[in-house]
């Protein structure tokens, strides 16, 4: 399994192994285990410092590098680095540290300039290079990029983003990604198969609707919609709350239930910051299929807007590996691992007035980041 972590300006500049090691876990929102870790070093104003991140099982890493190599070349000015994190003693690591340093990038797309070790990711643990380039006289990297012990991570940056943020790393990547696990403590999955049907024969009708409406009849339908939606979302004081209103959860299903009602909210969602990713977290774990889909999508949507993406990543990924087919998410998801928050943002609002405008029957003004039009409602989603 794989996990992304974007492009990021706000890093400091590097110091040590130590340092970028101590910054991982709040990079990644988990403490890596068993995985190799690349980093894109990138050029910054202040000197070098950390680019994008990807975090891959080991098992898993040789193929799983084409991906990688097209996530880190483009930001990659100043090399790659990698970091095997594993339990593992190094004579058992043979293998993939060799690997690490065969990688060619006329052959693989990426090299790797410096790789080091660690058998875990805390206060103390020593790291020792596995493989670096030397210094300009031949003497070889500085002694602390070639051995020496992590520092405290709870002053690492990224560290302390997250406490401000009241978010603690998880201890390992399947306790992060459990915050999206299907399931609603409140609602049984079969009342939640009720529901996702009530929201799509009420968003077919919706539809059918304005289609037959004409001139401010359509205007003051599609106006009502957006205006209920809004005062929905004001109604979200925490995921858990909104996890126990299944009518709000049945409203925020008709918006997910197809494509032409998702496009007609989504800049909504997203404005919504925290109270929008509540809401978007709890349809998430409350219903399966595409509504689950667009629920994560417009969940990330939602976590960029606050900027403070460390659970946007994980869910447009999710929406990659659970719906493969899933055209939104998946574009989302590769603007995302290059870094391209702001282009996200922009086209996000530009393409919901473009839903609003062919809605309304007004020939759209711009084209959009989304490769998605707008549809019948006979393509209601689940």
């Amino acid at each position: 399994m794989n996990t992304f972590s974007t492009h990021t300006d706000r890093t400091p500049p590097i110091t040590t192994p130590g340092h970028l090691l101590a910054n991982i876990p709040g990079l990644l929102g988990f403490y890596p285990t068993e995985s190799v870790v690349f980093m894109a070093i990138d050029t910054t104003p202040r000197g070098p410092a950390m680019g994008p991140l990807a975090r891959v099982d080991i098992t898993d890493a040789q193929g799983a590098i084409t991906d990688i190599a097209l996530l880190l070349a483009e930001h990659a000015r100043e090399g790659v680095f990698a970091f095997l994190i594993s339990k593992q003693p190094l004579t058992e690591l043979r293998e993939v540290s060799h690997w690490l340093y065969s990688l060619d990038r006329a052959e693989d797309g990426v090299e790797i300039d410096a790789a080091w070790y660690a058998q875990e990711i805390t206060q103390n643990a020593p790291y020792i290079l596995l493989h670096g380039t030397v210094n300009a006289d031949g003497s070889g990297p500085m002694k602390k990029w070639v051995e020496g012990t992590i520092p405290a991570l709870t002053d690492a940056p990224s560290m302390r983003s997250c406490v401000d943020h009241n978010v603690v790393p998880e201890l390992n990547r399947e306790d992060f990604f459990s915050v999206f696990a299907p399931g609603n403590s409140y609602l049984d999955a079969e009342e939640a198969k009720v529901l996702a049907q009530q929201a799509r024969d009420s968003a077919t009708r919706y539809r059918e609707q304005v289609a037959v409406a004409h001139g401010k009849k359509r205007k003051d339908l599609l106006d009502h919609f957006l205006e209920d939606a809004q005062w929905a979302l004001d109604q979200v004081a925490s995921v858990e709350e909104a996890e126990q209103d299944s009518k709000l959860l049945e409203t925020c299903a008709v918006w997910l239930a197809t494509t032409w009602t998702r496009d007609l909210v989504v800049d909504i969602c997203a404005q919504a910051g925290e109270a929008g990713a509540d809401l978007l977290l709890a349809a998430a774990r409350t219903f399966s299929g595409e509504l689950r889909a667009n629920a994560l999508t417009l969940f990330a949507l939602a976590q960029l807007e606050q900027e403070w993406d460390i659970l946007a990543g994980p869910a447009l990924q999710l929406v990659t590996e659970e719906f493969p087919s899933h055209r939104l998410g998946a574009l989302l998801c590769q603007a995302y691992r290059h870094g391209l928050h702001e282009k996200v943002r922009d086209s996000i609002h530009t393409g919901a007035l473009k839903a609003y405008d062919t809605a309304l029957g007004e020939e759209p003004k711009e084209k959009t980041l989304s490769a998605e039009r707008s549809e019948p409602a006979r393509r209601a989603a689940g």
